[in-house]
């Protein structure tokens, strides 16, 4: 009789949790997307870029104004995509400075895109390119760099010179000074001279007791991209961990807070990179923490949370909150589908891997997991069994 009773209390529990889940599928986030729009401030400038225009049609624009162009080319994807977009292009000085040219930002994904993508082989996003007003290209650069370094940049290229050119007079002027280290280091790392960026910056880490703590961390994180690429994986994460430790643990002034969020952003994508997946866990839930507000730590500690299975309750919270701040994003929905997904709350998933698809119907990806979970759905209608696999 008590065999019988414990079975019918475990079954009766079962119902109940199938029940739950049921009640969770159905319930919309409304309600919570409603709280956090409301602390929401209002958008930022934005540098007006061209997302939507031919390319024949950018060289009419720039041929009729008489204006070099500027291409970016960028994907949905991409986190240092997204921390140029968030960190540099809405500041006030680089709209500024980038007023008479024309601005064209090109998604690598789309189909449009294809020809003009092998036009000017671009093999990395982002890469950043300054055209004539026919087009032709004058210089370029990929990677993430700050705002006083895009700004260095553009103001050279409209005075008719490269980034090479103005390196090699901070150079011959400042041998040792160590923001031009850093820039240089850069720069032969960037073009594949990982031996002399190597020296670059280990010059620059002689002089850490002497220069700005943001240019030293700086350049650790760029040892640590040369050690992944020499092969040391477990140097390269230990070097992040220690720039992500630098920057959390700055007591800053809230008028400089942005370059600690900016460094620690640049740590974790690092760490994102080299698969570091723990490591990129803690350093952007630190952040997320930290900053409730900053959309791509939210979407980073929910990425990381997906990938480990740690943390997916809380990440899911965060991914919402970033589904606002980034004024709906179709990679931080594609996330915040996976959240719910490997929680198996599949009716979740479903609705927002939808609404991914509609924002970006261009990626293949996007369509594939909504695919994935309709099949997760139907073979397991209450999501009792938990996914079936794992990415």
């Amino acid at each position: 009789m008590k065999h019988i009773l414990m079975m019918a209390g475990i079954t009766a529990a079962l119902l109940v949790n199938a029940a739950l889940a049921a009640s969770q599928e159905v319930n919309p986030d409304s309600t919570a997307l409603a709280d956090i729009a409301a602390e929401k401030p209002k958008r930022v400038p934005r540098v007006p870029w061209l997302t939507d225009e031919s390319w024949s049609d950018i060289l009419d624009r720039a041929h009729t104004a008489g204006q070099p162009v500027l291409i970016d080319f960028t994907a949905t994807w991409c986190g240092p995509c997204k921390l140029l977009d968030v960190m540099v292009f809405t500041e006030k000085p680089v709209i500024n400075e980038l007023a008479g040219v024309v601005t064209m930002q090109v998604d690598i994904d789309k189909p449009e895109y294809l020809q003009l993508k092998t036009d000017f082989a671009i093999e990395v996003v982002p890469t950043v390119i300054w055209c004539d007003q026919r087009g032709q290209e004058i210089d370029r650069f990929t990677g993430y760099v700050s705002s006083s370094q895009f700004l260095d940049i553009v103001k050279g290229w409209r005075g008719n010179r490269t980034i090479d050119r103005v390196l090699g007079e901070r150079q011959s002027a400042s041998p040792q000074d160590p923001s031009m280290l850093l820039d240089v280091a850069r720069r032969q790392a960037e073009r594949g001279k990982d031996r002399e960026a190597d020296v670059l910056y280990r010059r620059l880490m002689n002089l850490r007791h002497e220069a700005d703590p943001r240019l030293v961390a700086r350049g650790m994180l760029g040892l640590a991209e040369l050690e992944h690429r020499f092969g040391r994986d477990d140097e390269a994460r230990h070097l992040a961990a220690r720039v992500a430790a630098l920057y959390i643990g700055e007591d800053l002034a809230a008028d400089v807070a942005d370059y600690r969020n900016e460094g620690v952003l640049e740590a974790a994508l690092f760490q994102e990179s080299i698969g570091d997946t723990l490591g990129m866990l803690t350093t952007f839930r630190t952040l997320a923490e930290a900053d409730h507000r900053n959309a791509l730590a939210l979407h980073g500690y929910a990425r990381a949370a997906v990938r480990t299975g740690i943390d997916l309750v809380p990440a899911t919270r965060s991914a919402l909150r970033g589904v606002v701040y980034s004024d709906n994003d179709p990679d931080v929905i594609h996330t915040l589908a996976a959240c719910y997904y490997w929680r198996g709350m599949y009716g979740k998933a479903i609705k927002w891997q939808k609404k991914a698809v509609a924002a970006a119907p261009h990626q293949e990806l996007y369509r594939t997991r909504l695919k994935e979970y309709e099949d997760a759905k139907a073979a397991d209608p209450h999501g009792m069994r938990g996914p079936p696999s794992r990415y």
